[in-house]
């Protein structure tokens, strides 16, 4: 039996006065069935090679993301870039195979790794955060590492992203064993270890040479740690009175340590291309100038795997003897049909470092264009205009059945008027479309991908499709019931 909970914005990043919302992904250790892509049993690999003149080497790796059905299409992995001739690596980190887990599991996560490098073990950092969080960093925000022991000599370590000046983010992990622990030696002695950034689908996207002053007094505190499987639920209130009163400018605790990161070289870009079931080339990269795209280009990487011949990027209506986008992303099956409108925000266009107000404004502007956007793309729908792809191939469209609207913004905690998205909203928007209404970031739709995967596993007649039909529906009636869009949902099976 599944049940679906619903609750106020959660965050496995921290900020503000570090207050946590009700609801947290739990099963932080869960693991699927999925086949395995990349990535080492034991511990992460760098990967290297030497790129030819303007043609970099390129890693085609047949696999799946973990939580998701196997893929049957190729995943071409590598760095695009100028590249002088046989002078420069192509580098790109696989998370060994209980990492990936955990990344997927959690919608943000930091982690030392010993890594396989090129010629010995390397100590690696591996931050998991959002698309929106990580062009930040690679902007230039602050950052420390900040390293401590809490309850039951538990080693608590954070990274504190200072991205806003009032609402810092915070990710935070606990050391667990001996791999994280020796990485951890390695960095504080040599002060020296490459940084590697994935997004929301666990994908590494960049990396850098990262730089800490050595630190006795770390390398002291880490003897003194205790090393096993955490229950994150039980020392997760440690952990939050903590960060919510530490000040790293008067830090006099002496088993805390707060070392400044500093970024020793440029970004490199890893840029990783999805092949769809269409045949279509689906790139995903922090650094491409269509920021736009890109969070589209998410979208795809995750719906595609639902059903394989009825996801489609920018499908065209007729206008004015031509053709004008119906949506961003269309999914369509039998028994009906979701419409995806993407609505990300630019970041390297701007001249200095946004603030989250800033950024939060910017959302609830896109948010409002993108409900009217997707409430005429539900009459067109409704109206049976003709639907094509880019390439002018008819599409067959379900339209009976009410059809499912999604916006898709950068990150959830960015909406700060949720009362504009309220019971009213809500029932104004389905009573003149006949559909249901979401707020979605890349985060939330990649959990109820895996929510619809693990639903159809265990049954033998639904569709992962279906699924997440059924998986959108109970989320709308939540969003009555609580009266918001602005919920986060999570399935839970009750063994019978």
């Amino acid at each position: 039996m599944a049940s679906i909970h619903a609750g106020a914005f959660p965050s496995a990043i921290i900020r503000g006065k570090f207050e946590f919302g009700q609801f947290f992904l739990s099963g932080r250790r869960a693991s699927w069935s999925a086949g395995k892509f990349g990535g080492a049993s034991n511990s992460g690999v760098h990967v290297q090679r030497v790129a030819a003149a303007d043609r970099p080497k390129r890693w085609r790796v047949l696999g799946s993301l973990r939580g998701l059905r196997p893929l049957r299409r190729r995943l071409s992995l590598g760095v695009i870039g100028p590249l002088p001739v046989r002078q420069r690596f192509c580098d790109m980190h696989l998370l060994a195979q209980d990492y990936r887990d955990e990344f997927l599991a959690t919608p943000q996560l930091i982690r030392f790794e010993h890594a396989d490098g090129a010629d010995n073990k390397q100590a690696t950092l591996l931050l998991k955060a959002s698309t929106l969080t990580l062009k930040l960093v690679v902007l230039h925000a602050s950052l420390e590492l900040i390293l401590t022991l809490i309850e039951d000599n538990r080693f608590l370590y954070a990274l504190k992203i200072k991205d806003d000046d009032q609402h810092p983010c915070v990710v935070w992990s606990i050391l667990e064993n001996e791999r994280e622990k020796a990485a951890l030696l390695q960095l504080t002695r040599t002060g020296e270890f490459p940084v590697f950034l994935f997004n929301e689908l666990a994908v590494n996207v960049a990396w850098a040479n990262g730089q800490v002053v050595p630190n006795d007094g770390a390398e002291r505190l880490t003897e003194l740690a205790t090393l096993s499987d955490v229950d994150y639920e039980s020392i997760k209130p440690a952990a939050v009175e903590f960060l919510n009163h530490f000040d790293s400018k008067s830090a006099s605790d002496p088993n805390t340590f707060v070392l400044e990161l500093c970024i020793a070289s440029e970004w490199q870009a890893v840029y990783s291309t999805y092949v769809t079931s269409r045949s279509f080339a689906s790139p995903v990269g922090l650094f491409h100038a269509d920021e736009g795209g890109q969070q589209e280009q998410i979208a795809i990487w995750l719906t595609d795997n639902l059903d394989p011949f009825h996801v489609i990027l920018s499908p065209q209506i007729p206008k004015d003897g031509g053709t004008r986008e119906l949506t961003d992303v269309l999914l369509s099956y039998a028994y009906g049909s979701i419409l995806i409108e993407s609505k990300a925000l630019t970041i390297f266009g701007r001249s200095a470092l946004p603030s989250r107000t800033k950024l939060a404004k910017d959302v609830s502007k896109h948010l409002k264009k993108a409900t009217s956007q997707l409430k005429g793309a539900i009459r067109s729908l409704r109206g049976n205009v003709l639907i094509t792809d880019s390439e002018g191939v008819e599409l067959e469209v379900q339209r009976e059945a009410p059809a499912h609207a999604i916006a898709l913004v950068p990150e959830l905690d960015l909406i700060q008027d949720q009362e504009a998205f309220g019971g009213e909203f809500i029932r104004n928007f389905m009573a003149e479309t006949g559909g249901f209404v979401h707020i979605l970031d890349i985060g939330e739709l990649l959990r109820i991908v895996q929510a619809a995967e693990m639903i159809a596993e265990r049954s033998e007649t639904i569709t992962p499709l279906m699924a997440f039909d059924y998986y959108l529906v109970e989320r709308a009636k939540k969003t009555l019931e609580t009266g918001t869009l602005c919920i986060e949902v999570l399935l839970r099976f009750q063994e019978e």
